[in-house]
């Protein structure tokens, strides 16, 4: 059962008017903002600060979660990154939404993103290409018994192993997404 998640997202482009639209997006953003739930969700959907009341099941069906909110969020004109801690699972949603206002700057944007429950079941990576998201996810919650030590702590490697099987799992995702992209060029080709 998810708990709190918390999910890294990152955004790749050759195209630098996609990372200046997420510097306009985030501008005079505060983190008491980020930490607010219906900040990114407004953002997101383009409504006014205090234009929505949170609706549960709308915000669940957009967002992919319960409820989502940023850690941090480091965008410039190269590169941008985001941590949001999620209820229930992954923000699915919010990715999906994140990627569809990008693709109108560049359709070839590809969104990675990792993300581990809280107990570790789950724990998973993906990204989203051209309007397609695909994640693996594996329960590798029998790891905290398996790591803990004689004091109670938990070993490095627990959390080297969480980090190693995140980004196979979102690595493998992104090349199968480009190779789904791939097929289908052939097959629109023939």
């Amino acid at each position: 059962m998810a708990n709190h998640v918390t999910t890294w997202i990152e955004v790749k482009s050759d195209k630098e008017e996609v990372y200046q639209h997420l510097v306009d997006m985030f501008r005079g953003s505060t983190w008491e903002d980020h930490g607010q739930t219906l900040w990114l969700y407004n953002k997101l959907y383009n409504l006014p600060a205090d234009s929505e009341e949170y609706d549960r099941e709308t915000y669940t069906e957009r967002m992919g979660a319960k409820w989502c909110y940023i850690d941090e969020v480091s965008t410039d004109n190269e590169y941008f990154e985001m941590v949001t801690t999620s209820a229930w699972d992954f923000c699915d949603g919010a990715i999906m939404r994140l990627h569809e206002i990008l693709s109108a700057i560049d359709e070839d944007v590809l969104i990675r993103f990792t993300y581990e429950d809280e107990s570790l079941d789950p724990v998973g990576g993906g990204g989203v290409f051209r309007g397609e998201m695909e994640h693996y996810r594996e329960d590798l919650s029998y790891l905290w018994e398996q790591e803990q030590n004689e004091d109670g702590d938990y070993a490095d490697d627990m959390w080297e192993k969480v980090g190693d099987t995140k980004n196979e799992l979102m690595v493998e995702a992104c090349d199968d997404l480009m190779l789904m992209n791939e097929e289908e060029e052939d097959e629109d080709e023939e």
